[in-house]
């Protein structure tokens, strides 16, 4: 859709107002929809609903076994705090090594060992194709005691991980970022445009504050029930995985409620 050639005024303002949000509407909708997935309550019961469809990240486990490298037989080389390792410890850079030998490559981030664990060592490359694999090392010997691949990673997982790192404008790099800048723009003129129409219809001496016609009471009882259903449905479905917006639509709609019932009682007393 491209703005009304020749339109002027507060038509010309409409008309633009219509083009960008269009062509913005899609992206607002995945950052919003991405946002969700590490917000408090939304987060929460999403995150809940992707463990129950099999699509919950997988964690590496760097625990240490009883009586390997984490056993309490050697002086510690920890700083003093008492979460730190006891015991041997081969070094970051033994570490490290056979890590790079295992398949982990590019740019990396280093967990130190804790008490009972052991290092981890992980990718941090989150650019399109990601390179996000870890493992976990055994300190007093260098071993590799686990290892997690991106690739065994659940679809839903993978879809998370896609849709956090492009909220975020890192995962394809300069294109997403300037994607990112565009929508930025696109959301500021939406708002610049949004005031604009209103002070054209604005208030004056010569004119009062107008609005547009409602949508008469009861529409929505004439949709077919293959339409009605589905959207009742999938109404309920976001309400109960955005608990906020649940909670707003039920206030929305038991004051419409009431106002149709106030309604309904004036046209029968008159």
């Amino acid at each position: 859709m491209l703005p009304e050639r020749g339109a002027k005024g507060r038509r010309r303002t409409l008309s633009l107002h219509g083009s960008v949000g269009l062509w913005a509407v899609t992206g607002l909708v995945l950052l919003s929809a991405t946002g969700l997935t590490w917000s408090r309550y939304a987060g929460e019961n999403i995150g809940a609903l992707q463990d129950q469809l099999g699509g919950a990240t997988p964690a590496l486990s760097a625990a240490l076994e009883a009586g390997g490298g984490g056993d309490g037989g050697h002086e510690g080389h920890g700083s003093g705090h008492g979460a730190a390792h006891q015991g041997p410890d081969v070094g970051i850079d033994e570490a490290v090594a056979p890590a790079r030998a295992s398949g982990i490559e590019g740019r990396i981030a280093v967990t130190l060992p804790a008490d009972g664990k052991g290092y981890i060592v992980k990718e941090t490359d989150t650019q399109y194709p990601v390179h996000l694999d870890s493992v976990a090392l055994d300190p007093g010997d260098g071993r590799v005691i686990d290892e997690l691949r991106f690739d065994d990673y659940p679809l839903l997982a993978k879809l998370t991980r896609f849709g956090i790192d492009g909220h975020m404008g890192v995962l394809f790099g300069l294109p997403n970022q300037l994607a990112l800048a565009a929508l930025m723009v696109a959301l500021i003129l939406l708002v610049v445009w949004g005031y604009r129409m209103w002070w054209l219809r604005r208030p004056t001496k010569e004119r009062r504050l107008g609005a547009g016609r409602p949508v008469p009471r009861g529409t929505w009882r004439k949709l077919p029930v293959t339409v009605l259903l589905p959207l009742a449905a999938a109404t309920a479905l976001v309400g109960w995985l955005v608990p906020l917006l649940g909670i707003s639509l039920l206030v929305f709609l038991a004051f419409d409620i009431v106002l149709g019932a106030l309604s309904k009682a004036r046209t029968g007393a008159s």
